[in-house]
C-alpha cells in the first residue's frame, strides 16, 4: 500500500507540475516581458537584455541583494505559475461551451443561425446522397456533422452523435444508460475511455491559456499572436480528442450493451424482497 500511495503521490505530481506549472512559468514570463516592454517598445529586445543585465551586474553588495531577491522570485514563481494555470483550468467549461454551442443569451442568434445553415447544407448533401447514391455526397454530409446539425459548430454535433446515433440504432437513452454500463465495463476500457476523455479537457483547458494570453495583448499586442496560436492548436486537438472520445463511447456500447442487459435481465426482484433485503441490512437498527 505505501509503493502505491508513493507511486500516485508521484503521478499527481508530474501531472500538477505539466498541467499547472510549466505553461504557468511560461505565461509569467510572457506577462514580464509584456509589462516589460509595452506597446511602445514591443520590439526592443534590448530593454529586455539591459533588464536582464541590471539583475547580474553591480557592486558585490549589490549583488548578494540581487541574488536573494532572484532566488525569492523563484521561491513565489511556482505557486504563481501554479494559481495561473488553475485560472486556466477553470476556464476549460466557457472554452467546452464556446467550442460545442449552445452559446449564451448574448449569442444566441447568431447560434441558432450558424446551426440552421449547418442544417440546411447538411440536409442538402443528405438528399443528393440519397438521390444518387453518389459516395461524395455522403462525404460532403459528413464533413457537416454524422446527424442533422444541433449545434453551431461540428465539434458540438460530434459529442452529441452518439446519443443520437446509439439512440436510433437501440432505443436507448445514453445518459440514462451509460452510469450502470460504466459499472461493468473491464478496467481497460474504462481507463481508455477516461484518457481520452482527459486529452479532450486538456484541450478545452489549452483554450483557456489562449484567454489568458489574449489579457496580455492589453499590454503587449504580440501577445495576441500568441493567442492566435494557442488557440488553433487547442481547436485541433480538441477535434481529434473528440473524434476518439465519441467513437470509443459508440464502440463501448456496440461490445457491452448485451451484458448490462444480461445483468437487468428478468425477473427483477420484486418491492417486498427488496424491503425484506434492507431490513435484513439494517439488522435491526
Amino acid at each position: 500500500m505505501t509503493g502505491f500511495l508513493a507511486e500516485l503521490g508521484r503521478k499527481l505530481a508530474e501531472r500538477w507540475f505539466t498541467l499547472l506549472v510549466l505553461p504557468g512559468l511560461a505565461y509569467l514570463l510572457a506577462a514580464a516581458v509584456a509589462v516589460r516592454l509595452g506597446q511602445g517598445d514591443w520590439h526592443d529586445w534590448r530593454v529586455l537584455w539591459d533588464g536582464f543585465a541590471g539583475l547580474t551586474e553591480g557592486e558585490p553588495d549589490r549583488q548578494n541583494s540581487l541574488a536573494v531577491r532572484a532566488v525569492l522570485l523563484v521561491l513565489a514563481a511556482v505557486p504563481l505559475s501554479a494559481g495561473v494555470g488553475a485560472v486556466a483550468q477553470a476556464l476549460a467549461a466557457p472554452v467546452e461551451r464556446a467550442l460545442c454551442g449552445p452559446w449564451p443569451r448574448p449569442f444566441a442568434a447568431l447560434s441558432a443561425r450558424l446551426t440552421a445553415r449547418r442544417a440546411t447544407a447538411w440536409r442538402a448533401a443528405d438528399d443528393a446522397h440519397h438521390q444518387d447514391g453518389d459516395p461524395a455526397s455522403a462525404a460532403r454530409r459528413n464533413a457537416i456533422a454524422l446527424i442533422p446539425p444541433e449545434h453551431p459548430t461540428r465539434l458540438g454535433d460530434r459529442l452529441r452523435a452518439p446519443a443520437v446515433r446509439l439512440d436510433n440504432e437501440y432505443g436507448i437513452d445514453l445518459a440514462t444508460v451509460w452510469p450502470r454500463l460504466w459499472l461493468i465495463l473491464p478496467t481497460a476500457t474504462r481507463d481508455t475511455l477516461t484518457d481520452t476523455r482527459a486529452r479532450l479537457d486538456t484541450a478545452f483547458a489549452l483554450g483557456g491559456w489562449a484567454l489568458l494570453y489574449l489579457l496580455l495583448a492589453v499590454l503587449w499586442w504580440p501577445a495576441a499572436l500568441i493567442a492566435l496560436a494557442v488557440a488553433a492548436v487547442s481547436r485541433h486537438r480538441a477535434a481529434l480528442a473528440a473524434e476518439a472520445y465519441a467513437e470509443l463511447v459508440e464502440s463501448t456500447v456496440d461490445l457491452h450493451l448485451d451484458r448490462l442487459l444480461t445483468r437487468l435481465a428478468e425477473p427483477r426482484p420484486a418491492p417486498q424482497q427488496g424491503r425484506a433485503l434492507t431490513e435484513r441490512l439494517r439488522r435491526g437498527l
